[in-house]
């Protein structure tokens, strides 16, 4: 089930940032922007949202303003150039307060904290769903979502707020961080070498000191991953190094 979000914010360039964000990010659904306060009480009136994106510095009436008036309000994330709202919001038992210009990193820390308390549903043939892992991922890149067979999959990298996927046939560059990305994967079939590669345990041919072969690609072992990835590659017997 989709997450609904509502968007308020006067701003048009801030409503765009924040509709290419929910854009790229399959579990939310984008049902409104309102440009002021008293646009989002009449949608919110007849219709239910999940969560409101909500400017605090708005004509009229503020964002706080507005929160206030609000007996049900949905789940809250403030938006603003000023930060010295920000422990206002709070007493409203806000979700999260995002500073402009909003970052996507930034944007999907919030959202993983809506997500982090909103329960999965559970299908009827659950215990089948357990017992069967999914064999591939959706990965949206250019407004496509990708079925990705893990089995394809050769490494990933990392590059800043995205991800570059490399498979055996073509390279995606999606929208989301290193640590959701690994969170997704299964820990059997996929290993973190270092702080910008997760690689295919399956795709490894060699590994001497701290590189590791893979074909003509040569990956770094970071420092810091050595141990965790000594530790799951003797697993497999590949021996130590």
């Amino acid at each position: 089930m989709k997450i609904k979000c509502l968007i308020v914010d006067d701003e048009p360039l801030a409503r765009r940032v924040l509709e290419k964000y929910m854009d790229t990010l399959p579990s939310l659904e984008l049902v409104k922007q309102c440009s002021n306060a008293m646009e989002a009480a009449a949608y919110l009136h007849t219709h239910s949202v999940d969560v409101m994106f909500l400017d605090i510095k708005m004509p009229e009436l503020t964002g706080l303003d507005f929160l206030k008036t609000l007996a049900h309000p949905p789940q809250i994330i403030l938006t603003t150039a000023y930060s010295e709202y920000a422990l206002e919001g709070y007493e409203y038992s806000v979700k999260d307060y995002l500073l402009k210009p909003i970052s996507f990193e930034r944007f999907l820390k919030a959202i993983n904290k809506i997500t982090s308390q909103t329960p999965s549903p559970i299908p009827v043939n659950a215990e089948q769903n357990r017992s069967q892992e999914d064999d591939f991922i959706f990965l949206r890149a250019d407004k496509i979502d990708h079925k990705i067979s893990f089995s394809d999959i050769q490494y990933i990298e990392g590059c800043g707020n995205f991800i570059k996927v490399y498979t055996d046939d073509k390279m995606l560059m999606v929208p989301v961080t290193m640590a959701n990305i690994e969170n997704n994967l299964p820990s059997d079939r996929f290993i973190r070498t270092h702080k910008s590669y997760i690689v295919s345990i399956n795709r490894i041919d060699q590994i001497e000191g701290n590189m590791i072969r893979m074909g003509d690609k040569t990956i770094p072992i970071g420092n810091q991953y050595k141990m965790t990835v000594r530790q799951t590659l003797q697993r497999f017997q590949l021996g130590k190094f």
